[in-house]
Protein backbone atom coordinates (compact mmCIF):
# COMPACT_ATOMS: atom_id res chain seq x y z
CA UNK A 1 0.00 0.00 0.00
CA UNK A 2 1.37 3.31 -0.81
CA UNK A 3 1.89 5.79 1.57
CA UNK A 4 0.49 9.63 1.79
CA UNK A 5 -2.76 8.40 0.42
CA UNK A 6 -5.57 9.50 2.77
CA UNK A 7 -9.41 9.51 2.50
CA UNK A 8 -9.52 13.51 2.44
CA UNK A 9 -7.51 13.27 -0.49
CA UNK A 10 -9.36 11.27 -2.36
CA UNK A 11 -12.54 12.80 -1.62
CA UNK A 12 -11.06 15.95 -2.43
CA UNK A 13 -9.98 14.68 -6.13
CA UNK A 14 -13.42 13.23 -6.22
CA UNK A 15 -15.35 16.70 -5.33
CA UNK A 16 -12.90 18.74 -8.33
CA UNK A 17 -13.70 15.53 -10.90
CA UNK A 18 -17.45 16.00 -9.68
CA UNK A 19 -17.18 19.80 -10.20
CA UNK A 20 -15.61 19.66 -13.29
CA UNK A 21 -18.45 17.57 -14.61
CA UNK A 22 -16.45 14.62 -14.77
CA UNK A 23 -16.97 11.31 -13.36
CA UNK A 24 -15.19 10.12 -10.35
CA UNK A 25 -13.74 6.71 -10.84
CA UNK A 26 -11.07 5.21 -9.50
CA UNK A 27 -9.06 5.79 -12.61
CA UNK A 28 -9.63 9.66 -12.70
CA UNK A 29 -8.96 10.29 -9.10
CA UNK A 30 -5.56 8.50 -8.97
CA UNK A 31 -4.76 10.69 -12.27
CA UNK A 32 -6.04 13.71 -10.47
CA UNK A 33 -4.24 13.20 -7.01
CA UNK A 34 -1.14 12.04 -9.08
CA UNK A 35 -0.57 9.06 -7.25
CA UNK A 36 -1.59 6.17 -5.13
CA UNK A 37 -2.93 2.78 -6.16
CA UNK A 38 -6.71 1.27 -7.05
CA UNK A 39 -6.47 -0.55 -3.29
CA UNK A 40 -6.03 1.98 -2.04
CA UNK A 41 -8.07 4.50 -4.06
CA UNK A 42 -11.25 2.20 -4.05
CA UNK A 43 -12.30 1.45 0.01
CA UNK A 44 -11.79 5.58 0.14
CA UNK A 45 -13.87 5.93 -3.04
CA UNK A 46 -16.75 3.76 -1.59
CA UNK A 47 -16.85 5.96 1.10
CA UNK A 48 -17.19 8.80 -0.49
CA UNK A 49 -20.48 7.91 -2.99
CA UNK A 50 -22.02 6.64 0.10
CA UNK A 51 -21.29 9.83 2.03
CA UNK A 52 -22.42 11.52 -1.34
CA UNK A 53 -26.20 11.74 -1.21
CA UNK A 54 -26.42 13.35 2.44
CA UNK A 55 -23.89 16.06 1.54
CA UNK A 56 -26.08 16.77 -1.64
CA UNK A 57 -28.80 17.25 1.03
CA UNK A 58 -26.71 19.73 1.90
CA UNK A 59 -25.97 22.74 -0.15
CA UNK A 60 -22.99 23.56 2.01
CA UNK A 61 -21.61 20.75 1.91
CA UNK A 62 -19.29 21.04 -1.43
CA UNK A 63 -18.20 24.88 -0.29
CA UNK A 64 -19.71 25.95 -3.39
CA UNK A 65 -20.16 29.67 -4.21
CA UNK A 66 -22.82 30.76 -2.51
CA UNK A 67 -24.95 32.77 -5.58
CA UNK A 68 -25.31 29.72 -7.68
CA UNK A 69 -27.99 30.41 -10.44
CA UNK A 70 -30.63 27.29 -10.01
CA UNK A 71 -29.95 26.08 -13.52
CA UNK A 72 -26.63 25.54 -12.56
CA UNK A 73 -27.86 24.31 -9.23
CA UNK A 74 -29.65 21.58 -11.10
CA UNK A 75 -27.41 20.65 -14.04
CA UNK A 76 -24.82 19.83 -10.80
CA UNK A 77 -27.36 17.90 -9.27
CA UNK A 78 -28.52 15.85 -12.75
CA UNK A 79 -25.03 15.86 -13.40
CA UNK A 80 -23.97 14.60 -9.93
CA UNK A 81 -27.14 12.19 -9.81
CA UNK A 82 -25.96 10.75 -13.07
CA UNK A 83 -22.07 10.60 -11.65
CA UNK A 84 -23.56 8.60 -8.87
CA UNK A 85 -25.68 6.32 -10.93
CA UNK A 86 -22.17 5.64 -13.07
CA UNK A 87 -20.55 5.61 -10.27
CA UNK A 88 -22.53 2.84 -8.55
CA UNK A 89 -23.14 0.75 -11.85
CA UNK A 90 -19.20 0.75 -12.41
CA UNK A 91 -18.66 -0.26 -8.56
CA UNK A 92 -21.28 -3.24 -8.68
CA UNK A 93 -19.22 -4.03 -12.02
CA UNK A 94 -16.30 -4.07 -10.52
CA UNK A 95 -17.72 -5.79 -7.50
CA UNK A 96 -19.25 -8.34 -10.00
CA UNK A 97 -15.77 -9.08 -11.81
CA UNK A 98 -14.45 -8.88 -8.57
CA UNK A 99 -16.43 -11.72 -7.29
CA UNK A 100 -15.67 -13.25 -10.45
CA UNK A 101 -12.22 -13.31 -10.08
CA UNK A 102 -12.79 -14.72 -6.69
CA UNK A 103 -15.05 -17.11 -7.39
CA UNK A 104 -12.63 -18.48 -10.08
CA UNK A 105 -9.70 -18.08 -7.86
CA UNK A 106 -11.69 -20.25 -5.11
CA UNK A 107 -12.51 -23.28 -7.51
CA UNK A 108 -8.83 -22.80 -8.92
CA UNK A 109 -7.77 -23.07 -5.42
CA UNK A 110 -10.00 -25.72 -4.72
CA UNK A 111 -9.02 -27.84 -7.79
CA UNK A 112 -5.14 -27.10 -6.70
CA UNK A 113 -5.61 -28.35 -3.21
CA UNK A 114 -7.79 -31.37 -4.62
CA UNK A 115 -4.48 -32.07 -6.51
CA UNK A 116 -2.19 -31.60 -3.83
CA UNK A 117 -4.24 -33.86 -1.71
CA UNK A 118 -4.09 -36.81 -4.35
CA UNK A 119 -0.24 -35.94 -5.17
CA UNK A 120 0.06 -36.32 -1.32
CA UNK A 121 -2.30 -39.22 -1.35
CA UNK A 122 0.14 -40.42 -4.36
CA UNK A 123 3.31 -39.73 -2.52
CA UNK A 124 2.46 -41.79 0.72
CA UNK A 125 1.22 -44.66 -1.72
CA UNK A 126 4.67 -44.10 -3.21
CA UNK A 127 6.40 -44.09 -0.24
CA UNK A 128 4.71 -46.85 1.14
CA UNK A 129 5.82 -48.94 -2.45
CA UNK A 130 8.91 -47.40 -1.97
CA UNK A 131 9.56 -48.77 1.29
CA UNK A 132 8.16 -52.35 0.83
CA UNK A 133 10.40 -52.41 -2.26
CA UNK A 134 13.37 -51.58 -0.06
CA UNK A 135 12.32 -53.90 2.29
CA UNK A 136 12.15 -56.77 -0.88
CA UNK A 137 15.54 -55.89 -1.90
CA UNK A 138 17.08 -55.64 1.33
CA UNK A 139 15.67 -58.99 1.60
CA UNK A 140 16.86 -60.45 -1.54
CA UNK A 141 20.16 -58.48 -1.62
CA UNK A 142 20.88 -60.42 2.10
CA UNK A 143 19.44 -63.58 0.74
CA UNK A 144 22.08 -62.95 -2.24
CA UNK A 145 25.32 -62.30 -0.12
CA UNK A 146 24.11 -65.26 1.69
CA UNK A 147 24.33 -67.25 -1.39
CA UNK A 148 27.44 -65.53 -2.42
CA UNK A 149 28.98 -66.77 1.18
CA UNK A 150 27.88 -69.98 0.34
CA UNK A 151 29.48 -70.40 -2.72
CA UNK A 152 32.42 -69.04 -2.32
CA UNK A 153 32.46 -71.62 0.87
CA UNK A 154 32.08 -74.51 -1.53
CA UNK A 155 34.80 -72.79 -3.96
CA UNK A 156 37.21 -72.79 -1.22
CA UNK A 157 36.02 -76.31 -0.55
CA UNK A 158 36.76 -77.44 -3.76
CA UNK A 159 39.55 -75.73 -4.19
CA UNK A 160 41.40 -77.19 -0.99
CA UNK A 161 40.15 -80.74 -2.71
CA UNK A 162 41.92 -79.57 -5.43
CA UNK A 163 44.81 -79.20 -3.85
CA UNK A 164 44.54 -82.66 -1.69
CA UNK A 165 43.86 -84.23 -5.05
CA UNK A 166 47.15 -82.45 -6.91
CA UNK A 167 49.52 -83.55 -4.00
CA UNK A 168 47.82 -87.12 -3.99
CA UNK A 169 48.68 -87.14 -7.49
CA UNK A 170 52.22 -85.73 -6.48
CA UNK A 171 52.40 -88.05 -3.87
CA UNK A 172 51.72 -91.22 -6.53
CA UNK A 173 53.83 -89.52 -8.83
CA UNK A 174 56.63 -89.79 -6.85
CA UNK A 175 55.66 -93.54 -5.66
CA UNK A 176 56.05 -94.31 -9.53
CA UNK A 177 58.76 -92.59 -10.00
CA UNK A 178 60.62 -94.85 -7.00
CA UNK A 179 58.84 -97.61 -8.11
CA UNK A 180 60.49 -97.18 -11.89
CA UNK A 181 63.91 -95.87 -10.42
CA UNK A 182 63.60 -99.68 -8.69
CA UNK A 183 62.32 -101.47 -11.67
CA UNK A 184 64.99 -99.83 -13.13
CA UNK A 185 67.55 -100.62 -10.53
CA UNK A 186 66.36 -104.40 -10.30
CA UNK A 187 66.37 -104.74 -14.21
CA UNK A 188 70.46 -102.99 -14.21
CA UNK A 189 70.91 -105.49 -11.46
CA UNK A 190 69.18 -108.38 -13.08
CA UNK A 191 71.16 -107.72 -16.49
CA UNK A 192 74.31 -107.52 -14.42
CA UNK A 193 73.59 -110.93 -12.82
CA UNK A 194 72.21 -112.23 -15.97
CA UNK A 195 75.62 -111.12 -17.83
CA UNK A 196 77.44 -112.35 -14.81
CA UNK A 197 75.60 -115.91 -14.84
CA UNK A 198 76.55 -115.97 -18.54
CA UNK A 199 79.64 -115.02 -18.28
CA UNK A 200 80.05 -117.95 -15.95
CA UNK A 201 78.38 -120.29 -17.64
CA UNK A 202 80.88 -119.61 -20.13
CA UNK A 203 84.05 -119.78 -18.43
CA UNK A 204 82.65 -123.31 -16.85
CA UNK A 205 81.47 -124.74 -20.19
CA UNK A 206 84.84 -123.20 -21.78
CA UNK A 207 86.62 -125.13 -18.85
CA UNK A 208 84.45 -128.48 -18.96
CA UNK A 209 84.79 -128.81 -23.02
CA UNK A 210 88.69 -127.75 -22.43
CA UNK A 211 88.48 -131.15 -19.55
CA UNK A 212 87.00 -132.96 -21.79
CA UNK A 213 89.25 -132.16 -24.75
CA UNK A 214 92.05 -133.41 -22.45
CA UNK A 215 89.75 -136.39 -21.30
CA UNK A 216 89.39 -137.41 -24.77
CA UNK A 217 93.33 -136.74 -25.65
CA UNK A 218 93.73 -139.00 -22.66
CA UNK A 219 91.53 -141.67 -24.37
CA UNK A 220 93.40 -141.02 -27.65
CA UNK A 221 96.53 -141.27 -26.50
CA UNK A 222 95.59 -144.62 -24.76
CA UNK A 223 94.17 -145.82 -27.47
CA UNK A 224 97.43 -145.16 -29.32
CA UNK A 225 99.61 -146.88 -26.95
CA UNK A 226 96.80 -149.81 -26.95
CA UNK A 227 97.46 -149.89 -30.51
CA UNK A 228 101.15 -149.58 -30.04
CA UNK A 229 101.15 -152.26 -27.44
CA UNK A 230 98.72 -154.60 -29.16
CA UNK A 231 101.25 -154.42 -32.43
CA UNK A 232 104.18 -155.01 -30.67
CA UNK A 233 102.39 -158.13 -28.99
CA UNK A 234 101.68 -159.04 -32.05
CA UNK A 235 105.61 -158.85 -33.34
CA UNK A 236 106.60 -160.35 -30.10
CA UNK A 237 104.12 -163.45 -30.87
CA UNK A 238 105.63 -163.84 -34.43
CA UNK A 239 109.74 -163.31 -32.90
CA UNK A 240 108.84 -165.60 -30.51
CA UNK A 241 106.60 -168.41 -31.97
CA UNK A 242 109.00 -170.34 -31.92
CA UNK A 243 109.82 -170.21 -27.92
CA UNK A 244 105.74 -171.50 -26.95
CA UNK A 245 106.84 -170.56 -23.45
CA UNK A 246 107.88 -167.77 -23.95
CA UNK A 247 105.65 -166.39 -25.90
CA UNK A 248 102.97 -167.81 -23.93
CA UNK A 249 104.26 -166.26 -20.83
CA UNK A 250 104.36 -163.24 -23.13
CA UNK A 251 101.27 -163.61 -24.33
CA UNK A 252 99.47 -163.63 -20.94
CA UNK A 253 102.03 -160.48 -19.89
CA UNK A 254 100.26 -158.78 -23.11
CA UNK A 255 96.33 -159.84 -22.30
CA UNK A 256 97.01 -158.78 -18.66
CA UNK A 257 98.71 -155.47 -19.99
CA UNK A 258 95.36 -154.88 -22.48
CA UNK A 259 93.38 -155.98 -19.37
CA UNK A 260 94.86 -153.15 -17.60
CA UNK A 261 94.74 -150.48 -20.31
CA UNK A 262 91.09 -151.63 -21.18
CA UNK A 263 90.06 -150.96 -17.08
CA UNK A 264 92.02 -147.51 -17.79
CA UNK A 265 89.79 -147.21 -20.78
CA UNK A 266 86.28 -148.00 -19.19
CA UNK A 267 87.85 -145.54 -15.91
CA UNK A 268 88.72 -142.98 -18.69
CA UNK A 269 85.22 -143.54 -20.49
CA UNK A 270 83.24 -143.32 -17.12
CA UNK A 271 84.73 -140.29 -15.90
CA UNK A 272 84.05 -138.57 -19.35
CA UNK A 273 80.48 -139.44 -19.31
CA UNK A 274 80.35 -138.32 -15.89
CA UNK A 275 81.99 -134.95 -17.00
CA UNK A 276 79.38 -134.98 -19.84
CA UNK A 277 76.59 -135.33 -17.53
CA UNK A 278 78.18 -132.42 -15.06
CA UNK A 279 78.36 -130.48 -18.19
CA UNK A 280 75.10 -130.78 -18.86
CA UNK A 281 73.26 -130.35 -15.75
CA UNK A 282 75.34 -127.52 -15.18
CA UNK A 283 74.32 -125.62 -17.93
CA UNK A 284 70.95 -127.43 -17.64
CA UNK A 285 70.97 -124.89 -14.16
CA UNK A 286 72.47 -122.05 -15.67
CA UNK A 287 69.54 -122.54 -17.90
CA UNK A 288 67.24 -122.59 -15.38
CA UNK A 289 68.48 -119.97 -13.79
CA UNK A 290 68.44 -117.16 -16.59
CA UNK A 291 64.90 -118.33 -17.26
CA UNK A 292 63.72 -117.58 -14.01
CA UNK A 293 66.26 -114.22 -14.08
CA UNK A 294 63.64 -113.49 -16.89
CA UNK A 295 60.71 -114.03 -15.77
CA UNK A 296 61.35 -111.77 -12.79
CA UNK A 297 62.43 -109.09 -15.16
CA UNK A 298 59.60 -109.99 -17.24
CA UNK A 299 57.16 -109.70 -14.18
CA UNK A 300 59.30 -106.54 -13.00
CA UNK A 301 58.59 -105.09 -16.52
CA UNK A 302 54.57 -106.14 -16.12
CA UNK A 303 54.85 -104.02 -12.77
CA UNK A 304 56.01 -101.33 -14.51
CA UNK A 305 53.68 -101.31 -17.02
CA UNK A 306 50.75 -101.42 -15.05
CA UNK A 307 52.36 -98.81 -12.74
CA UNK A 308 52.35 -96.62 -15.73
CA UNK A 309 48.81 -97.65 -16.42
CA UNK A 310 47.48 -96.52 -13.43
CA UNK A 311 49.70 -93.00 -13.03
CA UNK A 312 47.85 -92.56 -16.63
CA UNK A 313 44.69 -93.83 -15.48
CA UNK A 314 45.32 -91.51 -12.32
CA UNK A 315 46.01 -88.06 -14.56
CA UNK A 316 42.68 -88.70 -16.90
CA UNK A 317 40.67 -89.07 -13.84
CA UNK A 318 42.99 -85.70 -12.31
CA UNK A 319 42.32 -84.46 -16.06
CA UNK A 320 38.01 -85.17 -15.84
CA UNK A 321 37.76 -83.71 -12.53
CA UNK A 322 39.52 -80.44 -12.72
CA UNK A 323 37.81 -79.58 -15.86
CA UNK A 324 34.81 -80.57 -14.00
CA UNK A 325 35.62 -78.19 -11.12
CA UNK A 326 36.42 -75.54 -13.80
CA UNK A 327 32.63 -75.79 -15.40
CA UNK A 328 31.43 -76.05 -12.02
CA UNK A 329 33.14 -72.90 -10.99
CA UNK A 330 32.19 -70.63 -14.56
CA UNK A 331 28.67 -71.93 -13.85
CA UNK A 332 29.02 -70.56 -9.83
CA UNK A 333 30.72 -67.59 -10.72
CA UNK A 334 28.09 -66.86 -13.45
CA UNK A 335 25.30 -67.76 -11.42
CA UNK A 336 26.70 -65.10 -8.46
CA UNK A 337 27.60 -62.35 -11.19
CA UNK A 338 23.37 -62.98 -12.49
CA UNK A 339 22.36 -62.73 -8.98
CA UNK A 340 24.23 -60.14 -8.01
CA UNK A 341 22.70 -57.69 -11.93
CA UNK A 342 19.35 -58.85 -10.47
CA UNK A 343 19.76 -57.61 -6.76
CA UNK A 344 21.15 -54.50 -8.40
CA UNK A 345 18.58 -54.17 -10.86
CA UNK A 346 15.86 -54.69 -8.33
CA UNK A 347 16.41 -51.48 -6.03
CA UNK A 348 17.14 -49.31 -9.59
CA UNK A 349 13.50 -50.71 -10.52
CA UNK A 350 12.01 -49.90 -7.14
CA UNK A 351 13.10 -46.51 -7.54
CA UNK A 352 12.54 -45.65 -11.30
CA UNK A 353 8.85 -46.56 -10.64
Amino acid sequence: MATGITETDVWTAADALLLEGARPTIERVRQKIGRGSPNTVSPHLETWFRALGARIKDPGAFAAAPAIPDPIAQAAAHFWETALAEARAEQAETYRRRWAELAEEGERLAADAEQLQQREIQLANRELDLQEGLKVATAQLAATEDRLRAAEQQLRQRDDQLKQSRQQLEDARSAVQTLLTEAETMRSLHAQALEATETRHAAHERRWLNELDGERSAVKKLQVRLDEALIASQRQAAQLQTALTEAQEGKRAAEQGAQALRGEIAVVQQRLLAADRAGSDALAAARQREAALASRLDAADAQSASLLAQLSQKDGQLAELTRHLMVLASEKAAAVASEKLGAEASPEDSRAG
